[in-house]
């Protein structure tokens, strides 16, 4: 995770430092937005695949962070000569089996899937009560809410698409929610 984490941090801070749309990116601009980036996203992205990780075990799956070695590379290559991110830097790996317990496995796999998305409104709401005393709390909430709401698109393999197959009626608001987050954001 740490490697996804960093790799992602620098991705980000290339497109945040880059001058307009076919400018290049100022390295000393990428290294002072690093840490900041690096901030946001160690609650954006892995307070999102941590949230996976942990409701699957407690529910009593076995459950690891399995990083997308072949994927990385591109969330530092497409932002220095496109200037956006593709981010795909890996996915919680759940086994099918439970260690321990029992339940309804369709519930289960609803709510592993809305754990990340929910964890990243949590933090969004968090940013959106300290949006008046920073810029940088303003960046925290966006950040949370769009990939909030980009995670329950319901498209396979996003966290949408499973919440869809297994309680539609439970994702609708859930996605209602972040989209409007995303909407007073903006």
């Amino acid at each position: 995770m740490a490697i996804s984490l960093v790799v992602l941090s620098l991705g980000f801070s290339i497109v945040l430092a880059r001058k307009g749309p076919l400018g290049g990116a100022s390295w000393w601009d990428v290294l002072l937005l690093f840490p900041f980036v690096a901030f946001v996203l160690l609650f954006a992205f892995l307070g999102h695949e941590l949230a996976h990780r942990q409701v699957a075990r407690r529910l009593g799956y076995y459950a690891y962070y399995q990083a997308y070695y072949y994927l990385l590379p591109l969330a530092v290559i497409l932002p220095l000569f496109f200037g956006f991110v593709f981010a795909a830097p890996g996915a919680v790996v759940i086994s099918p089996y439970r260690l321990y317990g029992g339940g309804d496995p369709r519930r289960d796999e609803f709510f592993i899937a809305a754990s990340g998305p929910v964890a990243n409104i949590a933090f969004a709401l968090v940013g959106l009560l300290l949006w008046e005393t920073s810029p940088f709390w303003q960046f925290f909430a966006y950040i949370n809410a769009w990939l909030a709401f980009f995670n329950l698109l319901p498209i396979p393999p996003l966290d949408g698409s499973k919440m869809v197959k297994t309680k539609p009626a439970l994702w609708l608001p859930t996605i209602v929610a972040a989209g409007l987050l995303v909407w007073r954001l903006w």
